[in-house]
Formats: structure tokens, sequence, C-alpha cells
């Protein structure tokens, strides 16, 4: 057991020195949440992500997370591979255990910092409603086109054999004054439902 204790405690450390302190990743998380006005406790976050500038990084992060957790599903979106990881041991994040990394491979964008870039978090799709119904109601429910300081992003990315709609609204803070580069996601479905609505 001590054996086990001690391999997950250097694993983290690993995780901690290639994406950065998760600590204050949540802390800049439950700012962008406060200010759009989501609690957290009602909705599952789904995994945590990262991001990187280059395909060598992406490599050695994959690597990385092999160490201490199991690929779950590696997919081609938008002509990149992303790969989804479960942790061995969930980590704690804003009171819940998350057990989900996603590791997106870079594109063509480079950010200004690389590491712990986004959550996910579920807000359920009612039964019947399409993708555009969820995200007018997302956009109502939390009041989000009405809010002079975040930015949104509404995408549904295609990824061949999924046969739920996986619309998201990615919501970031507009404003330099609050130096937060992070980014929290909604999303209708967790990903494991999305991946076993492909088999």
């Amino acid at each position: 057991m001590d054996k086990i204790i001690a391999e997950n405690a250097k694993f983290f450390e690993k995780m901690t020195a290639c994406f950065g302190d998760l600590s204050q990743f949540e802390q800049k998380i439950q700012q962008i949440a406060e200010i759009v006005g989501v609690d957290l406790s009602l909705y599952e976050i789904d995994h945590l992500a990262v991001r990187m500038n280059t395909t060598e990084t992406a490599e050695k992060w994959k690597s990385t997370l092999l160490e201490g957790a199991c690929l779950l599903k590696e997919s081609e979106v938008n002509g990149r591979p992303i790969g989804l990881f479960t942790l061995q041991q969930a980590v704690k994040f804003c009171g819940q255990f998350v057990k989900i990394v996603e590791l997106p491979f870079p594109k063509n964008k480079v950010y200004p910092q690389e590491g712990w870039e986004h959550i996910e978090i579920i807000f359920p799709i009612l039964e019947g409603e399409t993708a555009e119904q969820w995200t007018a109601r997302a956009l109502s429910h939390f009041n989000l086109s009405e809010n002079p300081d975040i930015k949104l992003k509404i995408s549904q990315p295609k990824v061949v054999g999924e046969r739920l709609p996986n619309p998201s609204i990615a919501i970031t803070l507009k404003s330099v004054t609050f130096c937060n580069p992070y980014c929290l996601k909604l999303h209708p479905y967790d990903i494991n439902s999305i991946i076993m609505s492909e088999m």
C-alpha cells in the first residue's frame, strides 16, 4: 500500500512538472465560474485538459500520463489526435474527484503558456433536445450573452463514429485585468456517454 501511495505521489509530481500547479489552475477556474455564475458543485466536471505548442512536448506529456493513467481513447478531431487518459488515482478539483485528462496534440495555435488549459463540465441535454436548442438553453440559463466580462466560442467538433451531438460552449474572461488565460467549457454529455454511443 505504501508503495502505491509513493508511486502515485511521484506521478503527480511529474504531472505538476509538466502541466503546472493544479491548485493555481483550480483557483483560476473558480474565478471564471464565479464571474459567470456557475456553481461548480451542481455540475459534473467531466475532465481537465492541457495545451502545448509542439508535437515533441505532446509526445513527452503523453508518455508521462501513461505512467499513471490508461489511454481511454484517441480520436482524430479537426485534423489532429486528441487523447483521453483515465488516471489510476483521481485528482481532487473544485470539490470533485476527476479521473480524465484530455491531451490534444497541437495544431496551428501558439498558446501564451503551456500546461493546464480548461475543464469541461456537463450541462445535461434534455430528452428530444437538439444541439442548437441545448446551446440556446445554456446561453439563457447562465445569461452568457449578457455578461460583459466573458468571451464565448460555440462549436461542435466532428469526430468519426460519434452518434451523439457534442456541442461545446467555451467561456474565457475578456478583461486583461483578470490575468486569467484559462477556459471553462460546457458540454451536454460526459465523455464516457460519447464513447459508448460510438459502439
